[in-house]
């Protein structure tokens, strides 16, 4: 058995903490950002490996592996494999030999981490639990974070969920440990303005008194491109995809538009197609756009774009994460990655656009997904000293009421769910897509039908008709939206209906 010895010391706190976590099977890692989850993970990870088991170690997305893999390699050297879907076949095999030879004691990865032929697993760790790119959104659609969980009942693996902002399921139905203690210096005032959604002189005055002391900078938007959409200033049509019933989002690189669901593009329209007469006005900046209006402002500083757009591959997401780190970059212009977990002491100004439009989605969820986003990103500021966080938002008084304490937006979401939603209730979303609409129509009544012939008096259906995105990909959308106190009787339906077309997707995460 191989034997090591971190050179680590837990705090008071987290020593506290720790030994919470041993004595349960499944637990809640309530840590705020900067309280040294890390550490509990690592000291986990040792006792494991000493005591002759395995671990695995997921991460919502690849975005998150550079500087954890730098981490964990500082703490167990070679015992460490990463593992995700950009990896080459080579390193795959590579991998693969040494979990056989049982060099590798940690794999640290995505979803697919999770099935590697690990022997004697002893902790399954699941970061970032609630963010959603643990659930698939093709088939098999399972939730790695919930499959961890069934993984470690049936393994007899110790599983910590860990987490800033926990996902309401996760704090509801397990125990938690509250960590608020942080080990940096660090404080960060918040300030709210209209949400006018363009860069105005006081957003280009505040990022002129952080880059002339030599600091960094973060902006924040949840739309890649330049623009998300064009719309016409005479009749208000916007330009759609032929194949898909969402607007196109405008490329100044391409010198297009472009389908952000089935990726077709075309050229950008002189005047408006539906009238023929007016010209046609941008609106929702997109991270393009902010990097080019920054890059005109302060031409003698790095702003660099960190979106789907620009990191394709896991060498060029080290390279800038690296650069940003050592000061190559002065601004970061990105979307979600941005709020991913990732440590940038330098940054003393974080600026946010949009999030009312996470906080208007039709969906249940939009009020801890607005408020997820804007902790997380904002915990990227201030990390050492004092941080400046300027939101755009027409909601201030929403978010200023949970912002000092996350908690409070869990027990009041937990009051608000409860005999409709998770996770009081389970939902069960039939989809139908057919390149016929009339043929698409006829199946969703065929399964309308089969579900009241083999109806379940546990079972009650919410809802039915158009998806809310109606077509992708040239395919029509129908849902069915169903509830239940109990999964099982839910997977009882899904398997009764046997509907060639009709696709199931149990505790789905996203509506449209």
């Amino acid at each position: 058995m191989q034997n090591i010895k971190l050179d680590m010391i837990l705090s008071e706190n987290q020593t506290k903490c720790y030994t919470f976590l041993t004595k349960h099977k499944v637990s809640l890692l309530f840590g705020d950002t900067g309280s040294g989850k890390s550490e509990i993970y690592f000291k986990l990870f040792e006792d494991a490996i000493n005591s002759g088991k395995t671990c695995i170690f997921l991460l919502p997305e690849i975005s998150l592996t550079p500087q954890m893999t730098k981490r964990l390699k500082d703490k167990f050297g070679d015992m460490i494999a990463i593992w995700h879907s950009k990896i080459t076949k080579k390193k795959k095999a590579e991998i693969l030999e040494n979990i056989y030879t049982q060099k590798v004691k940690i794999v640290m990865g995505a979803r697919s981490a999770l099935f590697l032929p690990l022997e004697n697993i002893g902790v399954i760790v699941v970061d970032e639990e609630h963010d959603d790119s643990y659930k698939s959104n093709s088939r098999p659609r399972y939730n790695a974070r919930d499959m961890a969980v069934f993984m470690g009942g049936k393994l007899g693996a110790k599983v910590i969920l860990g987490s800033a902002t926990p996902s309401l399921t996760s704090y509801q139905k397990y125990p938690y440990y509250r960590l608020k203690e942080t080990f940096f210096k660090a404080s960060r005032s918040f300030t709210f303005i209209d949400n006018t959604n363009e860069i105005t002189p006081y957003i280009v005055d505040e990022f002129s008194n952080t880059l002339s002391q030599e600091h960094q900078a973060i902006v924040f938007l949840p739309t890649r491109a330049n623009y998300k959409y064009l719309v016409c200033l005479s009749c208000g049509e916007g330009i759609k995809c032929p194949f898909c019933s969402v607007g196109m989002s405008l490329h100044h690189k391409i010198n297009g538009l472009k389908c952000h669901y089935c990726n077709y593009s075309q050229a950008l329209p002189q005047v408006c197609p539906s009238c023929k007469e007016s010209e046609l006005k941008a609106s929702r900046l997109g991270t393009a756009q902010v990097t080019k209006e920054l890059q005109e402002l302060f031409s003698l500083k790095n702003i660099a774009q960190f979106d789907k757009d620009t990191i394709k591959t896991p060498t060029a997401l080290k390279n800038i994460l690296r650069d940003f780190n050592d000061k190559k970059i002065d601004v970061l212009v990105g979307t979600q990655m941005l709020s991913k977990g990732h440590d940038y002491h330098g940054v003393k100004l974080v600026v946010i656009f949009d999030i009312d439009t996470i906080l208007s989605m039709a969906d249940f969820r939009s009020r801890q997904r607005a408020l997820t986003l804007l902790i997380q990103v904002a915990g990227r500021v201030g990390r050492k000293g004092e941080g400046r966080v300027i939101v755009q938002s027409s909601n201030q008084e929403f978010f200023e009421g949970y912002l000092s304490d996350y908690e409070n937006l869990l027990k009041d979401e937990l009051l608000f769910c409860r005999d409709l939603y998770p996770p009081y209730k389970k939902l069960l979303k039939l989809l139908i897509a057919h390149k016929n609409r009339d043929k698409g129509i006829a199946l969703l009544e065929k399964t309308k039908n089969t579900l009241n012939e083999i109806k379940d008096e546990d079972v009650e259906v919410v809802g039915y008709g158009d998806a809310p995105i109606e077509k992708i990909a040239n395919k029509y959308r129908f849902q069915i939206l169903l509830r239940s106190s109990s999964s099982s009787s839910l997977i009882k339906i899904a398997h009764k209906l046997n509907i060639t077309g009709v696709e199931v997707d149990i505790d789905p995460i996203n509506f449209s």
